[in-house]
């Protein structure tokens, strides 16, 4: 990750938002004193030692009216200073792992909620820097009795080519310039929920090969069939520091592959979930899925009024290429492994 400036500028997301879908019996005030008196933060790490400081201090320096702030840093085994750096910003630290032990986000997230006291509880990646106004704006969300609260990923200024080329292929859906309302899904970064509602799911999948990816989509598809529902809220919004190179895109891409057909599959929660009902038709249609999924990404951006993306275009197709790859091999091996009734995880992917 790249060295992370809090002295950036508003997001445009701080104003208001064309085609906004209120969430409903909206009754607040911008001077009202948001119904939270105590929020938690859970934040996984691992090996930031240079950055944690500045992602928790983005936390504390939120002003909320009668909201206490609690921020919780999971070490995930970091080799760094990682601990002692969120220590001395405030945040409470729990040390998952031993030094070096392979990292697994999706158990450091469900740890730091269950050392959490908080309402609700706010899961932020440790890439991620909030912008001014984002708490308040996902407790308004809350306060109108929506349970899940997600917020937009905006790109930070100044990131090397690769790593805005990743932001867009990876972003294209929750970006600030979108509309709010309600949406079938959201990503583990800058995703709030009610603790009574999360405490009650399985929480995210720690088992090979969902602990690094669509972790999160097993218990918001338990959320989806109590009646719960997930509500977009641009005006939140965390500036994603994504990681530079062109293999890393490829491979986090890959990764997130090969875990698509069998987590949207057996959850729904997906947009166009209809889709994962045929996994097989999506395995052996995958090459022209990676060029669908290419114009698709660029489309939105052009929605969006972003035009750098269209520049990028040949890096989006490679790394849908690697997203349709990992597809491919993921859902052959997901087959297999449900047509054989075996039991216990199935083996990661080899990129994971």
């Amino acid at each position: 990750m790249n060295e992370i400036n809090l002295s950036y500028s508003n997001s445009p997301a701080s104003g208001s938002h064309k085609g906004m879908v209120e969430p409903p019996g909206s009754t607040l005030s911008h001077n009202d004193v948001l119904p939270f008196p105590l929020v938690s933060i859970v934040i996984p790490a691992r090996n930031e030692e240079l950055h944690i400081k500045k992602v928790v201090q983005s936390i504390f320096l939120q002003q909320c009216k009668g909201a206490e702030i609690e921020v919780i840093v999971v070490d995930d085994g970091s080799t760094d200073g990682t601990a002692q750096a969120a220590r001395s910003a405030g945040a409470t630290v729990l040390e998952l792992n031993s030094k070096g032990a392979r990292g697994n986000p999706a158990a450091a997230r469900n740890r730091g909620a269950a050392i959490s006291s908080g309402d609700p509880i706010i899961f932020l990646d440790a890439d991620c820097i909030v912008a001014d106004g984002w708490l308040k704006a996902i407790l308004e969300g809350h306060a109108n009795e929506t349970t899940v609260v997600g917020g937009a990923l905006a790109l930070p200024p100044e990131l090397p080519i690769m790593a805005r080329c990743d932001y867009y292929c990876g972003w294209y859906l929750i970006h600030p310039e979108r509309a709010a309302g309600y949406v079938p899904h959201h990503p583990p970064p800058n995703i709030s929920v009610r603790r009574e509602a999360f405490l009650s799911t399985s929480g995210f999948a720690e088992t090979p090969p969902f602990e690094y990816t669509n972790e999160e989509r097993f218990w918001l598809a338990e959320l989806h069939r109590s009646g719960h529902r997930i509500y977009f809220e641009p005006r939140a919004v965390a500036h994603h520091y994504n990681k530079p190179g062109f293999l890393n895109m490829l491979r986090r891409n890959y990764r997130w592959g090969y875990t698509a057909i069998e987590s949207k599959s057996q959850t729904g929660a997906a947009r166009m979930a209809w889709l994962y009902r045929y996994p097989t038709l999506l395995i052996a249609f995958s090459p022209l899925l990676a060029v669908a999924h290419t114009v698709y990404i660029l489309a939105c951006w052009l929605r969006a009024g972003r035009f750098e993306p269209l520049l990028m275009s040949p890096f989006v197709l490679a790394s849908r290429v690697a997203y349709s790859a990992g597809m491919a091999v993921g859902g052959i091996k997901w087959v297999h492994y449900r047509s054989t009734g075996a039991s216990g995880a199935r083996p990661r992917s080899r990129w994971g």
